[in-house]
């Protein structure tokens, strides 16, 4: 990827939201699930699945800022946060589809995903080496 002081900055933004997505769901399930209007149990198993996503998406988070900083990583740091933020959205629409409509609490988050992933596809195009 080209270097770019605004290519740096989307890898900033979009690190950051994921880094912060993560900590929230790893650390705080239950809190994290009730912004949307979701009741999460106590169950164990339940909480381990959340906490899982949430460990998963803090390691993209991490791996989009490094390539903020670390030039060789700034190509596969863009195309994670593409899969994370769309990988999201199209389970979230997919959802959707099969569950019905999940309540206005995720919808916020299926409009940040999309922005978000969509920002990525656009430092991807425009900032990507021509060979």
């Amino acid at each position: 990827m080209r270097t770019s002081k605004v290519l740096k900055g989307i890898l900033i933004v979009l690190g950051i939201v994921l880094i912060g997505v993560g900590l929230s769901r790893l650390f705080d399930p239950i809190g994290f699930f009730q912004n949307s209007g979701i009741t999460l149990d106590n169950q164990a198993g339940l909480l381990s699945e959340a906490r899982a996503t949430g460990g998963a998406v803090l390691g993209f988070g991490l791996l989009t800022l490094f390539g903020a900083f670390n030039h060789k990583l700034s190509y596969t740091s863009t195309i994670s946060a593409i899969i994370v933020f769309l990988g999201f959205g199209v389970a979230r629409l997919i959802g959707f589809v099969i569950d019905g409509y999940p309540g206005d609490g995720l919808l916020p988050g299926l409009i940040i995903e999309f922005v978000s992933g969509l920002i990525a596809v656009f430092a991807l195009f425009k900032y990507r080496e021509r060979s």
